[in-house]
């Protein structure tokens, strides 16, 4: 199991490292602000896969009730991880809000972030596939902010191609939506895992 959740670790982090590049050049091109905190998310999923590669080297060497365990942990600093960028979003939100800056939108530039969007949603799948297999509370908190992503970044396109419509700050009021829903769901994992690392 641990060989398997090692593998499959360390594809989604190179698949999240790549999200993370695209979005960032595309953010930055375009001065959408929701699209670039999408790609913060992606660079704060890499870490928690990381985190998840670590672990599941780490499980090799432990016994059934350890690996438990180190799975619960590994759920948990995932969940810390992507609360804290929740936060990030939503700071990020209200200073758009604050300071608007244009938002310059381009055909080919929101095709890319679409395929994004497809990529989580596939990875969503595989983490699901992969708890069927071997049922792990970390493919579950994968597969669980795999499909939200997905989700994330189609409101990140929605914004990207109204905001400069609108003339508004549409991609603030986006981040700041995408930085509290992300935030609570993340915090609703933490509190499971801890409630198991107390009670284990």
């Amino acid at each position: 199991m641990s060989k398997y959740g090692l593998k499959i670790s360390l594809c989604a982090l190179a698949l999240n490292i790549a999200l993370f590049a695209v979005k960032l050049y595309v953010g930055i091109s375009s001065g959408c602000l929701a699209v670039y905190c999408d790609g913060i998310n992606n660079l704060a999923d890499s870490l928690s896969c990381a985190v998840a590669v670590f672990g599941f080297a780490m499980a090799r060497r432990l016994g059934e009730r350890e690996n438990l365990r180190t799975q619960s942990l590994i759920s948990f600093v995932m969940g810390l991880v992507v609360a804290l960028t929740g936060a990030y979003f939503a700071y990020q939100g209200l200073e758009k809000l604050m300071y608007p800056t244009l938002v310059s939108f381009y055909m080919h530039y929101a095709v890319l972030i679409f395929v994004t969007a497809l990529v989580k949603l596939a990875m969503g799948f595989m983490f699901s596939r992969a708890d069927r297999r071997h049922p792990s509370p970390v493919y579950r908190a994968m597969r669980l902010d795999s499909f939200m992503d997905c989700g994330v970044t189609l409101c990140a396109l929605i914004s990207f191609g109204l905001s400069e419509k609108l003339n508004f700050a549409l991609d603030g009021i986006i981040s700041v939506a995408i930085g509290v829903f992300v935030a609570v769901s993340a915090v609703k994992t933490v509190i499971t895992q801890t409630k198991f690392l107390i009670n284990d």
